[in-house]
């Protein structure tokens, strides 16, 4: 998905084999989407690195384990820097969540209803990833079309400096961004957490 192998010593060998795996599979570069042509993806999932429940937009999943609700002084923060956004990128936090100790950061949204998807959720979210490597033009920016339990995504990879950050839109009952952000160093430790993860994503049904 996200993944890029750190420390290729036996203690993390595994992890970097499915990383070259993951790149590969999930983080192609500009790849053009076509409509109806979403690759579907399957996470493994491991219930002991899933944590709090997470339902928004018509989807349901778990933050990681230990990533726990930021407190409202946090979030309101958030919600401030997000008003301030004018752009087709901006989006609504609903919920956000940390490890006590800090560093990674898991921040749920949805896009204001404002946006339609009347012209299909591609073009739409085509929009988005133009806007999001204008704001990094420094940066390489990974894409890839996928479908995870069904929903359609897309993601978004970037690396800069020493921070990792995924975003996931979904084509759900109201469009959904899943920001994964994780120091780089300990990107290794927490690449089962974030996988299993979105691996937990499901879409509710009425």
């Amino acid at each position: 998905m996200i993944q890029s192998p750190y420390y290729p010593t036996m203690k993390f060998a595994w992890i970097a084999v499915a990383a070259v795996l993951l790149v590969a599979a999930c983080s192609k570069e500009k790849k053009p989407a076509a409509e109806g042509v979403f690759e579907r993806l399957d996470f493994a999932v491991d219930s002991s690195l899933l944590g709090d429940d997470v339902t928004v937009g018509g989807v349901h999943l778990h933050a990681p384990a230990d990533w726990l609700p930021v407190d409202t002084s946090v979030m309101r923060k958030l919600v401030d820097v997000a008003e301030r956004d004018t752009t087709v990128m901006q989006l609504y936090p609903e919920q956000a969540f940390k490890p006590e100790d800090g560093g990674p950061m898991l921040l749920v949204s949805i896009f204001p209803k404002t946006v339609h998807l009347g012209t299909g959720f591609i073009p739409w979210a085509g929009e988005v990833a133009k806007s999001y490597r204008e704001a990094r033009p420094d940066v390489v920016v990974q894409e890839q079309w996928m479908s995870l339990s069904g929903v359609e995504a897309l993601q978004l990879y970037a690396q800069s400096g020493q921070l990792v950050h995924v975003k996931i839109l979904l084509n759900a009952d109201q469009p959904v961004s899943l920001d994964y952000t994780v120091p780089a160093p300990i990107w290794p430790n927490q690449v089962r957490a974030v996988e299993s993860s979105l691996g937990s994503l499901r879409k509710v049904y009425p």
